[in-house]
């Protein structure tokens, strides 16, 4: 059976009445109560009985597992909770392995609050046993959820997807539990799901070092135990929360390990990756993927004569530009030096699939990357060169090769080595300030004047 009751709330040795004042803000229905010791609570508890019980970390530093055993045997049904500030963090998860089911690390914004004791503050508890039912009710069905091999889900999501851990692990985690349980990610400020009928939703935020780890949310059956149900949800959304933070650190890695540190643009690594994606890509659709390699003229010239602080300038710049004529889907690298490349792909893929045998036309460019090509051309050429100080003179100009899959190459590297063929024998013998498209007579681009 279940009893409906507001919050009844135990607070220990909250000196300064922070915690205090921020509850019955938050939970103004719910009923605290104020201690200003745990021998005081100790007391209390041999005689009333509460919903949950807020203790402070710092009394308890010392002999922490004693402390919390013991308000464990007396909180009967109740939550057991910590609280103190970021540097007893460690004893409070210490905490944990003691019978605590969760902490809260001061000061504590009202969200925080929100999320630990849910919304509205009325929530369903389990009523007081009755002599029949004073022996331990079986697991149930929360046996499935305690038993589950966490350590081989957990692996298999950071090896398969890394970029996608947590909600890999707990796509995984509900189908061991399904249909009758199961488990939510949601975002910070995105609502709870809500319960089907006979169900009961338990929340618990994350832990993590970042705030963007969300809420973790088990729908169970009402009949189930809600103290066990809360314990393990408890442990799982600090499983969560660490595998979120490992997530997070993977991402960032990724973008070290794949960014241009200069200019912001993808490296030659991922350049590589991308090529060859596309061109996988293009040959399951039928459809064209357009490589453009470029360099800036006489690049060497503004090294030597203005140094290579404003060579490097003169790259940022250059890549700022090329990114702003791109569409947003084309990838933009930067190879080495003051070589660039830019791969065009059709995002939607061709509204009538290319046929393989078909003869090229004579412009095998699409229009649309045409008009992106001398848009860029045409900005560098009008660009502001102000690093090169009040008596520094400059026009900047690029050379280009162009090269097209599938009619100048059939795999990555034949499409690289296409573009810059034409990039080397055709923009540059033809007197650099071209665009050159490899196998045509002239240059696909006339030059700019």
């Amino acid at each position: 059976m279940t009893a409906l009751a507001h919050e009844k709330i135990l607070l220990i040795a909250d000196h300064d009445r922070q915690l205090y004042n921020a509850l019955t803000q938050v939970l103004p229905d719910a009923q605290v109560t104020a201690v200003p010791s745990y021998f005081e609570a100790i007391a209390d508890l041999a005689h009333t009985t509460y919903t949950t019980i807020l203790a402070a970390a710092a009394p308890i530093e010392r002999r922490p597992e004693p402390a919390v055993r013991a308000l464990r045997e007396l909180a009967r049904h109740a939550r057991l909770l910590a609280f103190g500030g970021p540097g007893y963090e460690p004893l409070s998860r210490k905490m944990l392995d003691f019978g605590l089911d969760d902490y809260l690390i001061t000061p504590v914004s009202p969200a925080e609050l929100q999320q630990m004791f849910g919304a509205p503050p009325l929530r369903i508890l389990p009523a007081p046993p009755t002599d029949a039912e004073h022996a331990p009710s079986p697991a149930g069905r929360l046996a499935m959820l305690s038993g589950l091999p966490l350590a081989d889900i957990l692996i298999e999501s950071l090896v398969q997807q890394p970029n996608l851990a947590p909600a890999t692990a707990i796509a995984a985690i509900n189908a061991h539990i399904g249909p009758t349980m199961q488990l939510a990610l949601t975002a910070p400020g995105q609502p709870p799901p809500s319960p089907p009928e006979g169900m009961l939703l338990l929340s618990h935020a994350t832990r993590s070092g970042d705030p963007a780890a969300g809420t973790l949310h088990l729908l169970l059956p009402r009949d189930e135990d809600e103290t066990a149900a809360r314990h393990l949800l408890a442990q799982l959304a600090r499983t969560i929360g660490g595998l979120h933070t490992l997530e997070q650190r993977h991402q960032r890695l990724m973008k070290l390990a794949f960014t241009d540190d200069l200019t912001g643009l993808s490296n030659s690594r991922y350049f590589w990756l991308q090529l060859e994606k596309r061109i996988s890509q293009a040959a399951e659709r039928y459809s064209l993927v357009t490589l453009l390699l470029f360099d800036i003229d006489n690049f060497k010239s503004y090294n030597d004569q203005y140094g290579h602080c404003i060579g490097d300038e003169i790259l940022k710049q250059t890549a700022r530009l090329i990114r702003g004529c791109v569409r947003e889907h084309d990838h933009v690298a930067r190879i080495s030096g003051d070589e660039f490349a830019v791969i065009f792909w059709e995002k939607e893929g061709p509204r009538q699939p290319r046929d393989p045998k078909a003869t090229p036309s004579a412009s095998r460019v699409p229009q649309t990357i045409v008009t992106i090509l001398e848009r860029f051309r045409h900005a560098i050429a009008n660009s502001d060169l102000k690093m090169l100080g009040p008596k520094g003179r400059g026009v900047l100009s690029i050379s280009g090769g162009l090269a097209v899959y599938p009619f100048d190459a059939s795999d990555a590297r034949g499409l690289y080595e296409a573009a810059d063929r034409a990039l080397m024998f055709g923009a540059k013998r033809g007197g650099k300030n071209s665009i050159y498209l490899i196998g045509g007579e002239d240059s696909e681009h006339s030059r700019t004047p």
